[in-house]
């Protein structure tokens, strides 16, 4: 079942002890929600700094050197509070393959889909996190594809090595090709999960957070374990 509280969604135990007076991190919480409502170019360094009321006027300069500098670290912050929650998981799963078991599909997504759900629930920056990370799959350049591709904790290569036993019939890049189309939806969802009081089917809301949550992750497992298309069925 889906988390029943959000409690432990928490960064880790430095940042939670930082607060508004710490610069560097009110210019990190500054630039997430700049850049989630309104888009990486659209975010000038001068327009952070103004946001998060330094009296230096080059505290982002300073700091993170650019704008890539502060990219790379909010990916670094938002990676942290993912990591809190997940690697735990991971691990437990990890453990139980060299215990020679076979983990289900369902239970390795599920610890691949918490985390997302508690980023969005954490207070202060949640939302502005999974906003920032949908905009960015929409305008990423190599700069930060290469920032995103280098994980140090190899996330998604140990998920996949997870799900290559859970699957063992699904080709290795087809299993891959799934697992970025689940992290993409799955930041997309809560991304825009705002907007469901008003889609073409009217109001979709559920009286549950939990609910919803649950009708996600049915439909990312479903692309997940689905079949394969024996030839393809469209002629382009």
């Amino acid at each position: 079942m889906p988390p029943r509280t959000p409690s432990d969604a928490r960064v880790d135990s430095s940042n939670a002890q930082k607060t508004k007076p710490d610069t560097k991190y009110n210019l990190i919480l500054s630039a997430l929600e700049l850049f989630a409502e309104n888009g990486i170019d659209a975010v000038s360094m001068r327009t952070i700094n103004n946001a998060a009321g330094t009296r230096n006027a080059s505290a982002v300069h300073y700091h993170f050197g650019n704008k890539l500098g502060i990219i790379e670290a909010i990916i670094a912050f938002i990676r942290e509070a993912l990591d809190t929650s997940r690697l735990d998981a991971l691990v437990a799963l990890e453990e139980r393959v060299r215990n020679g078991e076979r983990p289900s599909c369902r239970e390795i997504m599920w610890a691949a889909f918490v985390p997302y759900y508690r980023l969005y629930k954490t207070p202060e920056y949640g939302e502005h996190a999974l906003r920032f990370l949908a905009r960015l799959q929409i305008d990423m350049s190599p700069e930060v594809r290469d920032i995103l591709n280098n994980e140090p904790q190899r996330i998604a290569h140990r998920f996949d090595a997870l799900l290559a036993r859970a699957l063992p019939d699904l080709p290795d890049n087809i299993r891959r090709m799934r697992y970025i189309y689940f992290w993409t939806l799955t930041v997309q969802m809560f991304a825009g999960s705002g907007h469901l009081d008003s889609t073409v089917f009217g109001d979709l809301r559920t009286c549950v957070d939990e609910d919803a949550l649950q009708r996600c992750f049915d439909f990312l497992v479903g692309g997940m374990e689905g079949p394969v298309s024996p030839q393809r069925q469209v002629t382009f």
